[in-house]
C-alpha cells in the first residue's frame, strides 16, 4: 500500500475477499499495492474527442465483478464499466443515472423507478429492467457486498421500463442504488457462464475493459454505444501499476502518466510549482483515526481513553506525517458525511488534563501500550512515532509493532491488538452505510472488535435511518457523535482529500466525495 494510504481497503473495516471474477489475465509480477481546489489550469476551449488516458495508480484492481469487490482500484474503475441506478453527485448528494427518478409509496416500503430510455450495453442491447433485477439480486446474495441490500424485500421488474423494490423497513433508496456492488450487468450475464461472463465484461458505462494484465495494467476503450450523445471524449483509459510514489511523480513529470494517483504528501507543495502540472484535491469522506480495544484492560477505563485523545498533538501530527496536508478531526463522521455536527471541532492538545484524566483511572502513573501499524506504511508510521512522543509526556510508554496488512487485519479481527490507526468512509452518500454500523456488530464495523457495545449509540443510528424529516435525522446524528466523543472507543485524528496531480492537457477531470470517479467528461487538449 503507498504511503498516501489511497490504495486497497475501501470500507476498511469490512474484509473483501481477492476475486478475480475468471478474467482472463496476462502473466506478470503482481506489485504491492481538503475542498475541491486546483492550483493552476483550468478547462481550455471546447472537449475534443481522440487521445489515451494513462493514470499511474498506486494499485493494482483486486476484481472486475461488481457484487465481489472491495478495494478502491477497482471500484473507481468498475465505475466506468458498469453503471447504478442512481450516483453520488459532485455537489455530494445522488443523481439520478440509468434511472429517471422514483415514486415512494404512503407506507414508505415500496419505492418504484422508471428507467431512462435509449440506455444500451457496450454490446448493443438494451438495457430493460430485467438487467436490474438480476444485478441487483445477485448483489444482495453476495457475502462481499450484500448487506448494502440487507432492507431489500424483493425486487420486481413488472415491465421493461419499470423496476419496483419492496424494503423491510424504510430506507433511502437511492443511496443504496448509488452503491458500487449494484452496478448493472446483462440479465443471465446474457446467455454466457459467470466465468466466461467476466473474462469479456460488458457495461452500460462510458468504456469497456479490454484487457488486464495483473500487477502492470486494466485498459479501458470508448464504449460506442454509450446512451450520453458524443460522450466519453477519450479513445482510451489506460491503468497502471506504479506502487512507488516517487516513481508515479517521474513518469507525470516524464509524460509517461497524464494522471498521478496519491502523490505523496511530501511531494505535493513541490508539485503545485511546476507550470505543466496541476495538483487538485476533491472533498472525501475520509477519516482516520486510532481503533482502540476496550477489551483490553487499561483500555476499558473511559478516563484512560479521554487521556489519550487529549495528550495527542493533532496539529504537530498532521505537520509531520501529512505535510498540513489535512484537517484536525473532531467527529467520527467527517465533514462531508450527511448529519456531520460541524460544531465538533478538533480536540486541542491538553498534557494537564490528559494527565487529570490519567489521575482518575485506576493507573494514574501510567503503562505499556502496544501500538500496531500495517509495515511498509510512511504515513502510518510517522502518525504512531508522533503519538508514541505525547503519550510518554503522560506516562504512556507505546511500544510500535509493524504487521503486513492482512495479518493486522486477521489480528484485529481476533482482537489481539491495543491501539491501531485506522480509516472510515462512505461508498454512497448516505451515512446510513456506516450507521449504525459504527457501533452494531451485528451489522458489521469496528464496535465489534473494539469491545463497544453502546445501546442508546445504536438506537439513534436506527432514528436517523428511520426518518426522512432532515432536521430530526440530523438531530440524532449530532447526538450519536457527541455520544461517541463522549466515550472514545475511537479517537478521531484527521480528515484528508483526495489528492491527484496531472499534466495540464487534461480536462474535466472531477471526483465526488466517494472517490468513485466517472471519466466521460474527462479529455486531453492536446
Amino acid at each position: 500500500m503507498s504511503s498516501r494510504d489511497h490504495g486497497p481497503g475501501r470500507r476498511e473495516f469490512l474484509k473483501g475477499a481477492v476475486v478475480l471474477g475468471g478474467l482472463t489475465v496476462f502473466s506478470g509480477p503482481l506489485l504491492a499495492a481538503c475542498g475541491g481546489t486546483e492550483t493552476k489550469g483550468g478547462a481550455v476551449g471546447s472537449p475534443r474527442k481522440g487521445g489515451t488516458l494513462t493514470m499511474a495508480r498506486a494499485a493494482d484492481i483486486l476484481a472486475v465483478d461488481p457484487a465481489h469487490i472491495g478495494d478502491n482500484e477497482a471500484i473507481w474503475m468498475v465505475s466506468n464499466v458498469y453503471e447504478r441506478l442512481y450516483r453520488t453527485s459532485l455537489s455530494g448528494g445522488t443523481e439520478p443515472w440509468l434511472a429517471t427518478g422514483h415514486t415512494l409509496s404512503e407506507d414508505r416500503l415500496t419505492w418504484t423507478f422508471t428507467l431512462r430510455d435509449g440506455v444500451k450495453f457496450s454490446d448493443g442491447s438494451p438495457l430493460t429492467s430485467a438487467d436490474v433485477k438480476f444485478s441487483i439480486d445477485r448483489t444482495t446474495k453476495s457475502q462481499d457486498t450484500g448487506w448494502i441490500n440487507v432492507a431489500i424485500k424483493s425486487v420486481e421488474a413488472p415491465d421493461d421500463k419499470t423496476v419496483v423494490i419492496r424494503t423491510k423497513s424504510y430506507t433511502d433508496m437511492r443511496g443504496v442504488l448509488s452503491f458500487y456492488g449494484n452496478g448493472i450487468v446483462p440479465d443471465k450475464f446474457g446467455g454466457r457462464s459467470e466465468k466466461e461472463f467476466f473474462k469479456k465484461p460488458v457495461g452500460t458505462g462510458p468504456f469497456v475493459m479490454t484487457s488486464w494484465a495483473v500487477g502492470r495494467e486494466v485498459v479501458l476503450k470508448r464504449n460506442e454505444h454509450y446512451w450520453q450523445s458524443g460522450k466519453p471524449y477519450l479513445d482510451k483509459v489506460v491503468f497502471t501499476t506504479v506502487a512507488n510514489d516517487s516513481t508515479r511523480t517521474l513518469q507525470l513529470r516524464g509524460q509517461q502518466a497524464d494522471v498521478v494517483e496519491a502523490p505523496a504528501w511530501s511531494q505535493l507543495d513541490e508539485l503545485k510549482s511546476q507550470s505543466n502540472i496541476v495538483v487538485k484535491s476533491f472533498d472525501s469522506t475520509l477519516v482516520y483515526f486510532l481503533l482502540l480495544n476496550t477489551k483490553i484492560p487499561h483500555l476499558s477505563d473511559v478516563n484512560v481513553r479521554e487521556a489519550i485523545s487529549q495528550a495527542i498533538d493533532r496539529t504537530a501530527l498532521i505537520k509531520l506525517a501529512l505535510f498540513g496536508h489535512a484537517e484536525a478531526a473532531g467527529s467520527m463522521f467527517a465533514p462531508k458525511w450527511p448529519g456531520y455536527d460541524a460544531s465538533l471541532s478538533a480536540q486541542p492538545r491538553d498534557v494537564a488534563a490528559a494527565k487529570a484524566a490519567l489521575a482518575k483511572s485506576k493507573y494514574p502513573d501510567g503503562f505499556e501500550l502496544k501500538y500496531s501499524i500495517d509495515g511498509g506504511d510512511a504515513v502510518q508510521s510517522a502518525v504512531a512515532q508522533a503519538i508514541q512522543t505525547n503519550l510518554a509526556e503522560i506516562g504512556i510508554k507505546v511500544k510500535i509493532s509493524q504487521y503486513d496488512a492482512s495479518t493486522l487485519w486477521d489480528l484485529i479481527d481476533q482482537g489481539k491488538y491495543e491501539i491501531c490507526h485506522r480509516k472510515l468512509s462512505l461508498d454512497i452518500p448516505d451515512t446510513a452505510e456506516d450507521v449504525p454500523t459504527l457501533s452494531d456488530p451485528a451489522v458489521g464495523g469496528y464496535a465489534g472488535v473494539a469491545g463497544y457495545d453502546n445501546r442508546a449509540v445504536i438506537d439513534l443510528g436506527k432514528r436517523a435511518i428511520a426518518t426522512s424529516d432532515p432536521d430530526k435525522q440530523a438531530a440524532a446524528y449530532a447526538e450519536l457523535q457527541q455520544k461517541l466523543n463522549a466515550d472514545k472507543p475511537f479517537v478521531p485524528l484527521y480528515y484528508v482529500p483526495w489528492s491527484y496531480a496531472m499534466s495540464q492537457r487534461v480536462q474535466g477531470f472531477e471526483v465526488p466525495s466517494t472517490g468513485d470517479y466517472h471519466l466521460e467528461k474527462t479529455w486531453l487538449n492536446s
